[in-house]
């Protein structure tokens, strides 16, 4: 039985994937510059400060790498201040989660603060606990950021659903026990492989709420 859930954010609850995908260019084109095409898949992979050297060598971008950093941090969180917005149906799941009375929290590869206070703006930040991040737990490639957010609702895997909309995050949770549901996004390319992979997939969370019981009622294979 299902009695605790952790969402990923960005991808899941935020419709955020977009702008992850094209900070780079955003930035270049702040500065006046033109961007190559590929950018988006050259800088995937690259932590912030590899992508802003990136920019830095590669654009003659005028500033140390630390304040291409220091300015890029500036427009995220302008983007989930005022602009990022819910996925589809979220509210609707939100809404029925709680009325089965299932804990809920956020594990985001981003920023929980800025997360935590986007979710609030958007009208479902009091439907979580709380929020840990990759940033002190490590990558989604570790189970160790599921299993904080499972100690900060006091759950078991087990008894949890993670909400995810990657192909690794869902093989991770699984590997270490939890139930996973898995929503499209854009951020992902290989949707076959997170449909089988994922206990539960979906277009969109709202059709995990015509659901719920189904859901509620699942059981992670050991």
């Amino acid at each position: 039985m299902i009695k605790y859930a952790i969402f990923d954010l960005d991808g899941t609850l935020l419709d955020s994937s977009q702008m992850w995908r094209t900070l780079g260019a955003r930035y270049l084109e702040f500065m006046k510059k033109t961007p190559r095409e590929g950018l988006a898949e050259e800088m995937s992979e690259m932590t912030m400060l590899e992508g802003a050297r990136y920019l830095r060598r590669n654009y003659d971008i005028p500033f140390s790498a630390e304040e291409i950093m220091r300015h890029i941090t500036r427009m995220i969180e302008r983007y989930y201040t005022d602009e990022v917005r819910l996925k589809d149906g979220v509210p609707k799941l939100l809404a029925a989660l709680r009325s089965h009375c299932v804990h809920m929290c956020i594990a985001t590869a981003s920023d929980e603060r800025l997360g935590m206070k986007a979710l609030t703006r958007l009208g479902v930040g009091d439907f979580f606990a709380g929020a840990v991040s990759c940033s002190n737990y490590g990558a989604k490639t570790s189970p160790d950021v599921f299993l904080a957010a499972a100690d900060l609702i006091y759950a078991l895997p087990e008894e949890t659903m993670v909400f995810e909309d990657s192909l690794h995050a869902v093989k991770t949770a699984k590997s270490a026990g939890f139930a996973t549901a898995a929503v499209k996004d854009i951020a992902e390319s290989d949707q076959e492989g997170l449909k089988n992979a994922a206990d539960f997939y979906a277009e969109n969370l709202g059709e995990f709420a015509d659901n719920i019981k189904e859901i509620l009622r699942f059981t992670p294979l050991n």
